[in-house]
């Protein structure tokens, strides 16, 4: 895939970083609503919903990472950046990561409204946890961005 300029890819990053946000604070709302119990009336309506967010957010999460990889930004960042290269492949090794667990969590989902037991307990739990977690990656590669571009106009500390 051809790289593309830094400015272009900064637009088009921060554009998909507004975008998760929104999506995940979508998740998160619904995720604090009531959730009927386990093989109760409406919980595999309230799991399809859930499971139907989580499988968009999954496929943004897919084209964004791929982008990031493929589409020059992580190329250009260690180029340009060179101590910056450890910080950038852990962000990389991320992607991996929340793809895998938002998979599992697609699947969990899935599958809440025909557990007969309890089990479904900590789902809420978990599903908070690895939105923290993404908010928390899309964080550190704002301001990593963000601190590399103050660097290249000559305001870094």
């Amino acid at each position: 895939m051809q790289a593309i300029s830094t400015e272009t890819w900064r637009e088009k990053v921060v554009e998909d970083h507004r975008q998760l946000n929104e999506a995940v604070a979508g998740i998160r709302r619904l995720l604090e609503e009531p959730r009927p119990e386990i093989g109760q009336p409406g919980a595999h309506a309230w799991a399809s919903e859930m499971s139907r967010r989580m499988v968009e957010l999954h496929d943004h999460l897919c084209r964004h990472f791929r982008y990031e990889e493929q589409g020059g930004m992580m190329e250009d960042l260690m180029e340009s950046h060179p101590r910056a290269t450890g910080k950038v492949e852990t962000l990389v090794d991320e992607h991996a990561t929340m793809l895998e667990e938002s998979r599992w969590m697609i699947g969990a989902l899935l599958s809440y409204s025909e557990e007969a037991e309890r089990s479904g307990a900590g789902l809420r739990q978990r599903l908070s946890a690895m939105l923290d977690r993404l908010e928390e990656h899309e964080r550190h590669e704002n301001s990593l961005i963000m601190d590399l571009a103050f660097d290249d106009l000559g305001l870094g500390d």
